[in-house]
């Protein structure tokens, strides 16, 4: 009996040696991959494809899987190298019962396996469950376990070494759907809308409103369920309210502003369907002080949520509205644009003089005292014009 017992034993030492010695063999396509058992338990030996997880604190212990798929011939010896930090982790065993004989490998990252006579891998291709140890308090710290390399031994003269750069992550930040995708501003005032940034209107009077419109192109056709944008604000210029939303999918809309910080927040909730030009909804800012020129209204965060993952911050990156000294000629009512309003405008009151009740001295282009043709004449000119 031990001569027996002596004899496998020098098998499997024979089968470690050839091991290392890789050639072409039959299973040179296989694929590996890790699967990590989330409770650290015994596992299933079913490849459920968990590649990332959560892990906190020192001297705990992590489990996963190894899987060999494609594998065509029985197997008489396998060597499962891991890769990791040593500085993070501590390689501290792997098992396979099927296996007669494991050693684990000298530098600790691993385990050789060998057996007589060979076996035939499971369905699921089931190598080793493996366990490793936290060395240090990982809390929040992203770390990363992947395979070396997994060498498939059908016999002493076919070995096949198996790479894959596939690897379990750790603590690793789950980003947002709509993570990075770009704001767009417009105004009302601008026509037609640009959905660009760095916008420039004009001066605005007490108890005119601002309706800055929020696009993201990229989000469209995605279904949402709100979205937060921050605005700074020059101190004491709007009153502490949100206008209507009506024309979106949003409802329960909510704003802050703090005395000491002009910060806006509004919180839409809902889960419409971004349409085809990104619109996702707008804020109607009343103005409580004259905003003059150089004045500028901020974004200074924004994000959206989907409806399953974290909420994602948008790029508000030169996401400005300037307020600017512009005078338009011709522009009645003040949208940077002389269109068809301002002609009704001017018709309105052409044929009266500064004697006049409802004399406008706006539209008495030329100052003579009186709107008459020769008004009329420069208004044609410059009819159509807008500004950009």
């Amino acid at each position: 009996m031990f001569l027996k017992k002596g004899f496998l034993f020098s098998t499997a030492l024979v089968l470690l040696a050839f091991v290392s010695q890789a050639s072409a063999g039959p299973n040179a396509n296989a694929t590996l991959s890790l699967d990590l058992i989330p409770d650290g338990g015994p596992g299933n030996q079913t490849d459920e494809g968990v590649t990332s997880g959560t892990v906190s604190g020192q001297g705990t212990k992590i489990a996963v899987e190894v899987f060999a798929k494609g594998v065509t011939t029985p197997l008489a010896g396998v060597i499962v190298i891991f890769d990791f930090d040593p500085a993070i982790l501590t390689f501290d065993k792997a098992e396979n019962s099927a296996f007669q004989f494991p050693v684990p490998e000298p530098d600790s990252t691993g385990t050789n396996f060998a057996t007589h006579p060979p076996i035939t891998l499971p369905e699921s291709g089931f190598l080793a469950r493996a366990e490793f140890t936290t060395e240090v308090d990982v809390t929040d710290k992203q770390f990363t376990l992947g395979i070396k390399m997994v060498s498939l031994a059908q016999s002493v003269a076919l070995i096949d070494e198996i790479k894959t750069t596939n690897v379990i992550s750790f603590n690793k930040p789950v980003i947002g759907e709509f993570e990075g995708m770009q704001l767009h501003l417009d105004t009302q005032i601008e026509t037609p809308a640009i959905q660009d940034n760095r916008l420039t209107i004009p001066e605005q009077a007490t108890g005119d409103t601002i309706q800055i419109q929020l696009f993201v192109p990229m989000a469209a056709g995605k279904q949402t369920y709100g979205y937060e944008i921050e605005l700074d604000l020059p101190g004491k210029t709007f009153s502490d309210h949100i206008g209507s939303i009506s024309g979106t999918s949003f409802t329960g809309a909510t704003l802050r502003q703090t005395p000491d910080r002009p910060v806006l927040s509004a919180l839409l909730i809902s889960t419409p369907v971004v349409p085809e030009n990104g619109y996702i909804g707008h804020i109607d800012l009343q103005v409580t002080n004259t905003l003059e020129a150089e004045t500028t209204l901020i974004v200074k965060t924004a994000s959206m949520a989907g409806l399953s993952g974290p909420q994602s911050a948008l790029d508000v990156s030169d996401a400005v509205i300037t307020i600017a000294d512009i005078t338009l000629l011709g522009d009645f009512d003040g949208d940077l644009d002389v269109d068809f309003a301002d002609f009704l405008a001017f018709t309105s009151v052409f044929g009266l003089s500064s004697s006049d009740a409802n004399y406008d001295a706006r539209m008495d282009l030329n100052d003579d005292g009186m709107i008459n043709f020769a008004d009329f004449l420069i208004f044609v000119g410059v009819f159509g014009t807008m500004h950009s």
